[in-house]
């Protein structure tokens, strides 16, 4: 059985899994009850979350904060049968998931017409071979910008930030354990086309982000990293994008910048980044 780590003193995640593009689960425990943060891609997903924290010691979920509305956030749901809490924007497009066919047949024409991505495509077929029983339950509360739940001395702080990933990104911020919980909001957008990054969603989303006093942030995807090391990240990404908007699609010049600035080669990830930003360029030109 996977087990819950420690994040803080009273945050616990379910780490992220790649091979079927699992994402972390993470639960913030209150001396009344306990919130997930998403409910996993599957029902066996959502289930290994609930034998984990039944495994720990920790006091059953009362709700579930989902950060958007993509499946492998949204489809186990239905299988942690608490409360879920999201932006209107995230309901509305889950109730449209909740219409679709998911069949192969049907996730192939989707992906042919582009309203679904290959990779996503891909890892549900992975993580659920079988979709013939699968059931997706929408959030049941909703808010436009903000709502703290009062879980017993800790506090859930979801907030709306939007972002290229989804317009309907939202965060949970933990005052009391200075925790800050992403979700994928500083993802790419992954319909439409390639990956793309825009640089006025992205760098207005890390001017929000900042105002928060958190020591720790957790992505959706990926291990929970300190302060410094998140800011690191953060501002490479920035500085990515803003030789993208000096140098456009010229990789050698962004190259030369990046070494410049950065004081280190432009590694294979920085340079994705800036196929995103340059997709994004693309897209705000078509």
């Amino acid at each position: 059985m996977v087990e819950l780590r420690r994040l803080s003193p009273r945050v616990w995640y379910l780490p992220a899994d790649e091979v079927t593009d699992r994402p972390n689960l993470a639960v913030i425990v209150g001396q009344r009850a306990s919130l997930a943060v998403d409910a996993g891609n599957s029902p066996a997903h959502a289930r290994e979350l609930l034998n984990a924290v039944a495994g720990g010691g920790i006091a059953s979920l009362r709700y579930a904060a989902i950060t958007h509305w993509h499946w492998d956030h949204v489809f186990g749901l239905a299988t942690l049968d608490v409360p879920g809490i999201a932006h209107a924007e995230t309901r509305r497009r889950v109730l449209e998931q909740a219409s679709l066919d998911w069949s192969d047949e049907a996730l192939d024409q989707r992906v042919t017409a582009g309203s679904e991505a290959a990779f996503c495509r891909d890892m549900i077929r992975a993580e659920l071979p079988d979709r013939s029983e699968l059931v997706i339950r929408a959030p049941d509360i909703t808010f436009d910008e903000r709502v703290e739940v009062d879980l017993g001395g800790l506090t859930a702080v979801i907030e709306h930030v939007g972002g290229n990933h989804g317009p309907d990104c939202s965060i949970v911020y933990v005052p009391e354990e200075r925790v800050l919980l992403l979700g994928d909001c500083l993802g790419a957008d992954i319909y439409g086309g390639p990956p793309a990054y825009t640089r006025d969603k992205l760098f207005d989303l890390m001017d929000r982000l900042a105002a928060y006093e958190a020591l720790w942030y957790q992505q959706g995807h990926g291990e929970p990293v300190a302060r410094d090391r998140f800011w690191e990240y953060a501002s490479t990404l920035r500085a990515v994008g803003e030789l993208v908007g000096v140098y456009g699609d010229d990789v050698a010049a962004i190259k030369r910048g990046f070494a410049r600035r950065v004081g280190r080669p432009a590694s294979d990830d920085d340079l994705w980044d800036a196929q995103a930003f340059m997709a994004g360029e693309a897209r705000c030109h078509s």
